[in-house]
């Protein structure tokens, strides 16, 4: 009687060996498994504050005079990757905002991929987009951190390097709030003109941002103590014009303070008004009282985090204004 084989295990495969017929098999490989939506949104968040994160080291890189504390990119210093000892406190505060960086790298590295292993992924191209747009983003911004160091510091690298981190805020922003909602046509439930009162908020505080890296640009802290090449303009003016800047600031964000309520908005688009009114009367406190202390390193740091907490307030409160339906799976991942 003739004997009957069982056909392959599934996921295998029947291929030849060495000799025909041998009967070896071999798996198939195994697909990357799916990525819940609240996992994603976990990871957005995870990347929102380390892009806020890198500001505040890279701040700190500066105001020690730690700009050059690694002379070459992306070692420090000739053939070797760890700081040497000759490079003292400046290498180590340098390389460890680099080592931040890395940690950062993996988290952009990983997003786009999550991005594309969400199970409906399909009616989710909008995340996949901004997940790329990400990534993209931060490797320009490695780009040109070495190029501020082949540079020697220049302020115009410099601020270029802090206002980029300052757009990819907004792409880890907007991320993160698309990947807690569903797909679907966006809804503005508050009067159109909050909701260019906002968007003018928004530049108002980019254009703060702006005049604030030609203040640094332009005071004593250029980042390196032998290697401080500054702008050439006085002080006090280009101060007087951020100064300006953050007044006009203020009187629009107590504008929407009023706004958002007799606007009927939402308790989130509420709350981070409150939260942005908040942190430009800090930023306001420490920018005047650093000015007259003669900018110590100490309160520009403080300023620097605030810049970035004021920043993502007023981001989030842009984005609370619209919304989309909740977040619901449409399709099954293929």
């Amino acid at each position: 009687m003739a004997q009957i084989e069982a056909p392959p295990a599934q996921n295998e495969a029947v291929t030849d060996g060495p000799g025909e017929g041998s009967g070896v098999t071999a798996r198939s490989p195994q697909r990357l498994p799916t990525v819940s939506p609240r996992a994603f949104q976990i990871l957005t968040l995870v990347g929102l504050v380390f892009l806020g994160l890198i500001v505040v080291t890279g701040g700190l890189v500066r105001l020690t005079g730690s700009g050059l504390g690694c002379p070459t990119w992306p070692q420090c210093g000739d053939g070797s990757w760890v700081p040497r000892s000759q490079y003292a406190t400046h290498g180590v505060v340098e390389f460890s905002n680099r080592m931040v960086t890395i940690a950062m790298s993996v988290i952009m590295l990983v997003t786009p991929v999550a991005a594309l292993r969400l199970a409906d992924r399909r009616a989710r191209r909008d995340l996949v987009w901004l997940s790329f747009g990400l990534w993209a983003g931060f490797v320009a911004q490695v780009v040109l951190g070495g190029i501020t160091v082949l540079t020697d510091l220049h302020p115009a690298t410099v601020a270029a390097h802090f206002l980029l981190s300052m757009v990819l805020l907004v792409n880890g922003a907007v991320l993160y709030r698309r990947a807690g909602q569903g797909p679907g046509p966006v809804t503005v439930s508050v009067r159109r003109e909050l909701l260019w009162l906002a968007r003018v908020t928004v530049v108002a505080a980019f254009a703060v941002l702006v005049l604030g890296t030609v203040v640094t640009g332009t005071g004593p802290h250029g980042g390196d103590a032998t290697h401080a090449r500054r702008f050439g303009f006085d002080i006090v003016t280009v101060a007087q014009l951020h100064a300006d800047g953050a007044m006009l600031l203020t009187g629009l964000s107590v504008a929407l303070l009023f706004a958002v309520r007799l606007g009927k908005a939402s308790r989130e688009a509420r709350r981070w008004a409150d939260a942005l009114a908040a942190t430009i009367v800090a930023q306001a406190a420490i920018g005047f009282t650093q000015y007259f202390l003669g900018i110590p390193a100490g309160l520009v740091a403080l300023h620097v985090a605030g810049a970035t907490a004021m920043w993502i307030a007023a981001l989030r409160l842009w984005l609370a204004l619209p919304d989309r339906p909740p977040h619901t799976v449409t399709s099954a991942g293929g």
